[in-house]
């Protein structure tokens, strides 16, 4: 699908995530690009995609993709890294703006800052199952050990603002325990959900573990596409408008958290 208005500078940037999750990828990229117009999209009625078929999240993210499509954006991030490990592909062959994801940046990221070529990812089922990170770590070096491990609770306990209750630290111990044993140095948060438990995942964990997270290296990977394209909105108000699929009170309350401001003029659509 193409559109001629996603050949204006000034055209707007779009983010998907299932939820809440992507805003942390939205708020780094907004830091970095602050000039940039956003249009955040919440699939909030379909969360957590980590559960679901590789069938329906390719169905959900073309019709959010179709949507932000519709409204002009010249680059779409996958701010979801369920969609990015199975829906990528399929999206980038339905239209001509480039399409981000936020696994590869992460990947790079880690391989970088491992010492002892020991790596963890904790993900979403889909993602850990898809085994994306691991196959990718490997085309890069083979002799890294990879320690996999699905969280599936953690998503519903940050889109619940649960994330400061004892039973989340309760939960990441049980989830994190394998990872201490396998003596990995560095982790990467294989869920943009994630980095809002990162104070519970250091507490846990060696404070000497590095962490990893896909919100820096996608808005470097971001403004890098934009600078050697000349698509830069260099004169643009960082103006963001916000779509769900439901329950905006709800985001409107956890999500302000997320980015520290407050986020207004939410609106409701069903695609």
């Amino acid at each position: 699908m193409k559109n001629p208005l996603s050949m204006n500078n000034n055209a707007p940037i779009g983010i998907f995530d299932s939820g809440l999750g992507g805003l942390t990828v939205l708020k780094k990229i907004q830091d970095i690009l602050p000039n940039e117009n956003y249009i955040y999209f919440g699939d909030t009625a379909h969360l957590p995609y980590g559960s679901k078929s590789h069938e329906c999240i390719i169905d959900y993210s073309e019709n959010i993709v179709n949507f932000l499509l519709n409204k002009g954006v010249k680059a779409i991030i996958i701010a979801c890294n369920s969609a990015s490990s199975v829906a990528k592909t399929y999206l980038e062959s339905r239209c001509d703006i480039p399409i981000f994801e936020v696994i590869s940046p992460a990947v790079k990221n880690a391989i970088q800052l491992t010492s002892n070529n020991r790596i963890g990812i904790i993900g979403t089922e889909t993602t850990i199952q898809s085994k994306v990170y691991s196959q990718q770590i490997s085309e890069f070096n083979q002799s890294i050990h990879i320690k996999e491990i699905a969280c599936p609770l953690f998503v519903p306990i940050i889109e619940e603002g649960l994330e400061n209750n004892k039973f989340t630290c309760e939960v990441v111990k049980l989830y994190l325990t394998p990872m201490v044993e396998s003596a990995i140095d560095t982790l990467i948060l294989g869920c943009t959900h994630y980095p809002i438990i990162k104070e519970q995942l250091y507490n846990f964990l060696s404070n000497e573990i590095k962490f990893v997270t896909s919100d820096l290296p996608v808005a470097i990977s971001l403004k890098e596409y934009l600078e050697t394209n000349q698509k830069l909105n260099l004169n643009g108000s960082g103006k963001i408008e916000f779509y769900v699929s439901d329950d905006a009170e709800k985001f409107q309350n956890l999500g302000s958290k997320f980015l520290n401001n407050n986020i207004n003029n939410i609106q409701l659509i069903q695609l």
